[in-house]
C-alpha cells in the first residue's frame, strides 16, 4: 500500500472498490453511518489474539493507528475521501 512503489491495478481497483463501497453506505444509512477505527484503512498485517498456539502472544494483537499518517502510504488518501465524504454528507 505504499505510494513509493509501482502502482498495482489491483491495489487502485481494491481502493475504488473500498470507496464505492463507503459511498453506498453512507448514501444508503442516512444518518446511521459508522466508522469503525482502525478498520477503515484495512490492516497490513494479520490480527491474532492471544490463545495456546501462539504462546498467548500480544505481538500481533494491535492495531496501526500511525498508517493515515504516513503520506507515502495511500491510508492517508483514504482518510482524506473518508473526511470529504463526511463533509459532503452533513453539508447536504
Amino acid at each position: 500500500m505504499s505510494k513509493l512503489v509501482k502502482r498495482s491495478i489491483k491495489v487502485d481497483r481494491g481502493i475504488a472498490l473500498h470507496k464505492l463501497i463507503r459511498l453506498i453506505t453512507i448514501a444508503l444509512g442516512g444518518e446511521g453511518y459508522l466508522n469503525f477505527m482502525g478498520n477503515e484503512f484495512g490492516h497490513p498485517e494479520w490480527v491474532d489474539f492471544p490463545n495456546e498456539k501462539n504462546n498467548e502472544s500480544y505481538h500481533y494483537c494491535r492495531r496501526r493507528w500511525d498508517l493515515s499518517e504516513d503520506k507515502n502510504l495511500y491510508y492517508s488518501d483514504l482518510l482524506a475521501f473518508d473526511k470529504a465524504m463526511l463533509a459532503l454528507e452533513e453539508e447536504e
